[in-house]
């Protein structure tokens, strides 16, 4: 190896050369896959979880900047929602609602029969449906449903059948149907 520093290259020298630059070579690859790429790997997640945070940090900026108004949109939703509920009737007042209903009918002169129909439950509403038959007048009829329609809770009249009036009496078949919310009770089967 001496000979290489005095001008003289051996294959011994070339050997020496070869296998220094063999093992810096080796160095280099393992540097890369042990060091540089996993390292890579870390910066490119920093980096991506710096651009969500970044990203957060903006979305909660435009938050605070329209605070105000999602606040007043928030308290308008609390008001509506509240008045939607006062609506909808309790599952106790049931029963209450189906004597206003033959209230309702005797005032304008009507006969009514009514049976509740099994209820039917989706995600965010119960339906609770009746059959009813009303006989009398067909303007009896009429305004007994303008008035169910008009009722201070949400009621829905569909499959309306009126049939002939003879004699000055007509029979009028109709689903009447209220609502209430389906998360109200725990264990509420119906």
């Amino acid at each position: 190896m001496m000979e290489f520093f005095k001008g003289t290259v051996t294959p011994k020298d070339w050997m020496a050369a070869g296998g220094i630059l063999g093992f810096t070579a080796l160095l280099c690859v393992a540097f890369y896959f042990l060091l540089y790429g996993p390292q890579t790997q870390i910066f490119a997640d920093v980096v991506a979880e710096d651009r969500q945070v970044q990203a957060d940090l903006d979305k909660a900026r435009d938050t605070q900047a329209n605070i105000k108004a999602l606040r007043a949109e928030a308290a308008m939703m609390e008001t509506l929602v509240s008045q939607f509920e006062e609506r909808l009737p309790e599952k106790s007042e049931i029963p209450r609602l189906l004597r206003q209903f033959e209230e309702i009918a005797r005032d304008v002169g009507l006969r009514v029969e009514l049976a509740q129909l099994p209820a039917v439950r989706d995600a965010t509403k119960i339906t609770i449906p009746y059959t009813v038959t009303a006989r009398g007048s067909f303007h009896e009829i009429a305004s007994f449903i303008n008035r169910l329609e008009r009722y201070k809770r949400y009621l829905k009249v569909s499959d309306l059948d009126i049939g002939e009036q003879k004699l000055g009496v007509a029979e009028a078949s109709f689903t009447l149907s209220t609502y209430r919310f389906a998360q109200t009770e725990e264990g509420d089967p119906s």
